[in-house]
Parts: structure tokens; C-alpha cells; sequence
């Protein structure tokens, strides 16, 4: 009996003893790390690269109209781009009254646009970011090949919506080269014809991820409807991939591009860390691992783009 008990008492004393440590998060402790985005494409310019900081403290808020994250913005960065051709561009820090193409490339949000650069296929393109005494670098190659996209097509997915309820959804047919393993991201953008059409589209864009990366292993020679999806997040808080829903009357421009293997398993990385199944520990949190020497988070890339404007 007299066992017993001190056995139980152990337990009790183990178990008072091992939960009642109190540790200080300190946010602040933790040394933030520039986080260096950019991209370089044969479309028209200019062409942008953010630098910011990534938050060290606990917290999701999000300041109103901001974007679509918290992220502190670095303006006073020296950014320069050159080609393997000679050409050397130095970035200009983008304006305030600058939304063009995109509403989320504001002014004061750490974005740097290209003033003279032309992106063109099959050539080699060198990054590099001053931040004080810190220098950042990077190199990015264009594929020197894009398949056309023929047509694009807007109809009712009675798989994905058997309702008919949601809107349209988009296809593109294009020719696939054979014989080599090729890696594609599809992506849209909504044109917006008046002030009401780009506010919708702007919201529109807070809260999904336009970003669908795939390679042509299981493609066919000619893929009759490759369709445009994205990455929702529910009201509960979970992330899905589907289509994107166009409204009657939208017009839009989709995009294939053409990447290397390095940018499409960042970009896939990044892809599963947005889906998840309402488990937190499914996919396991982390960061993609990008190509930006000297300890920045991030990723330079080039992309040789084929478009196609649809208007109904």
C-alpha cells in the first residue's frame, strides 16, 4: 500500500513540477528577415521588384486597403537589374497614383519598377538589392519557349458547379511541344473598364492566390481546355483550389507562362502552403526555398508569357 502511494504521489509531483514554467515570448527577439520578390517577363514594362521585411511579431492584423498582407515595406533600397546583353536598369521607387495593370502594386509598399529594361526569351537576367551595408543577389533565366494559347473560352462547369449558379468558368486550348518536360504557370487578369469594375477586381484579388502551377507530363499534344483556377479561402478559414468564377460581361486577359524548374517548385512550394484541409499541421508551415544570396527570403524569376485577351 505504503508503495503505492509513493508512487502516485511521484507522479503528482512530476506532473506539478513539469507545467507551471512560465516562458517570455519576446517578439522582438527575433531578427526579421528582407524578403525580396521580383519578376522579369517579355510583356511590356515596367517590370517589378518588392523588398520588404517579414513581421517578427505574433499577430494577423491587416491595415484596411493595404494589400493583401502586414509586410513592412523597405523604400529606401538600391535596386538594379541587368541583362547578360550589357543592359543595366535601376529601378524607381513606384508612385503612389502608379495602380497600373495591377491595384495592389502601391506606392510606399516597397515596390520598384524597371524604367528601361526589355524582357526577352532564351537570355539571363542578374538581381541585385542594396539595403543599407546588406547586398542581395540573384539570377533569373527566361525559357526561350512559351506555347500560344489559341482561344480561351468562358462555360459552365457542371462538375465544379453542378448548380450553374457560380458563373463561368475559363479554358484555354493551346499546342503542347512533345519530348521535353516543360512547366507552365496560368493565371488571368479581370480588364476593368470603368471605376466600379476595378474596385470589384481589386477586392476580388485580396483574397485569393492567382496562381496555378503545372508541368505537361499528362498533356496532350493539343490540351482542348486547360482551365483557370485559384485558390479561395472559405469563411471558416480554410483554403481551396478551384475555378475562378467570371460574371457575365467580364473580360480578361489569361496568361500561360513558361518557367524553369527552380521557379516552379517555389512556386508549387508556396502553392501547398496556401491550400490546407483545416489542419494545422497539414502542410507543415514554412518558407520556400527561393534564390536570393545573402540571407534574404524570396524568389527572382523570368517568365517567357503567351496571352490571350477575351471579350465577350
Amino acid at each position: 500500500m505504503n508503495r503505492r502511494f509513493y508512487y502516485l504521489m511521484g507522479i503528482l509531483f512530476l506532473l506539478a513540477t513539469g507545467c507551471t514554467k512560465d516562458f517570455d515570448i519576446d517578439p522582438g527577439e527575433a531578427a526579421p528577415q528582407y524578403v525580396i520578390e521580383g519578376k522579369i517577363s517579355n510583356m511590356r514594362g515596367p517590370h517589378y521588384v518588392r523588398v520588404t521585411k517579414a513581421a517578427n511579431r505574433l499577430g494577423t492584423d491587416m491595415p484596411p486597403l493595404s494589400g493583401v498582407d502586414n509586410a513592412e515595406a523597405i523604400t529606401g533600397a538600391l535596386v538594379i537589374i541587368r541583362d547578360d546583353m550589357g543592359m543595366t536598369d535601376t529601378l524607381r521607387p513606384v508612385p503612389q497614383s502608379n495602380r497600373r495593370y495591377n491595384p495592389l502594386y502601391m506606392g510606399d509598399r516597397g515596390y520598384y519598377g524597371t524604367t528601361r529594361l526589355t524582357g526577352i526569351p532564351g537570355h539571363t537576367y542578374y538581381l541585385q538589392v542594396h539595403i543599407g551595408s546588406k547586398v542581395f543577389q540573384a539570377s533569373a533565366y527566361m525559357p526561350a519557349t512559351a506555347p500560344v494559347i489559341d482561344s480561351v473560352v468562358l462555360k459552365k462547369d457542371p462538375v465544379a458547379d453542378p448548380s450553374g449558379q457560380r458563373g463561368d468558368a475559363a479554358f484555354a486550348y493551346f499546342k503542347e511541344p512533345r519530348d521535353e518536360l516543360n512547366y507552365y504557370l496560368l493565371q488571368h487578369n479581370i480588364i476593368a473598364d470603368s471605376a466600379f469594375e476595378a474596385a470589384r477586381v481589386y477586392f476580388s484579388y485580396t483574397s485569393v492566390f492567382p496562381l496555378y502551377v503545372f508541368d505537361d507530363k499528362t498533356l496532350s499534344p493539343y490540351v482542348e481546355g486547360m482551365q483557370l483556377r485559384t485558390i479561395f479561402a472559405d469563411n471558416f478559414g480554410n483554403n481551396r483550389m478551384e475555378p475562378y468564377w467570371f460574371t457575365p460581361g467580364d473580360s480578361l486577359q489569361v496568361r500561360l507562362s513558361s518557367l524553369t524548374r527552380n521557379t516552379y517548385d517555389y512556386l508549387k512550394a508556396l502553392e501547398k502552403q496556401f491550400l490546407d484541409d483545416g489542419n494545422v499541421y497539414r502542410p507543415t508551415p514554412a518558407s520556400p526555398t527561393g534564390n536570393i544570396s545573402g540571407g534574404a527570403l524570396g524568389l527572382f524569376w523570368a517568365a517567357n508569357v503567351s496571352h490571350k485577351v477575351y471579350r465577350p
